[in-house]
């Protein structure tokens, strides 16, 4: 059985709550994205954006959304749509195989998309699924923040 309720003290039912709605272009090939090594995630690129909107009480009391913007095509037009992070991008990449006589090869991989919240900054990271897989420059993305206080 599942059960919800609400209270309705001032602001606890939403009715003094405030949206905040930023969205942010992170280009593929930009000093933004930062390489890293950990043991625990592996290689993986980290960008960190400062967002002035996440206050201490946001951080405590609030919430933060972030979707991965994307685009798919429909006839001639472009569509976008909203994906909510983390979200996982199966990706390929032409490498050189060591075994087949310097021959390219297409390796699938998949991008996993994730983010950190701290007051005042968001961190984007991107790490591949493949233990010890190069991370090749993510997509160009725009990524959109929602803020709710």
């Amino acid at each position: 059985m599942l059960v919800f309720s609400a209270c309705a003290k001032d602001g606890r039912d939403g009715k003094d709550a405030i949206l905040i709605v930023r969205d942010f272009n992170v280009p593929s090939q930009t000093n933004k994205w930062v390489s890293g090594y950990d043991n625990l995630m592996g290689d993986f690129l980290e960008c960190t954006i400062l967002v002035n909107e996440i206050t201490g009480d946001v951080f405590d009391n609030g919430a933060v959304l972030v979707y991965l913007v994307q685009y798919i095509e429909i006839g001639n037009e472009l569509i976008p749509i909203q994906t909510p992070l983390p979200y996982t991008l199966a990706r390929w990449a032409l490498y050189y195989c060591d075994d087949v006589d310097d021959e390219s090869c297409w390796i699938d991989y998949t991008e996993n998309y994730t983010f950190e919240v701290s007051p005042r900054h968001i961190n984007f990271i991107v790490k591949t699924s493949d233990a010890g897989f190069p991370i090749h420059e993510p997509i160009n993305c725009t990524f959109r923040v929602v803020i709710m206080r």
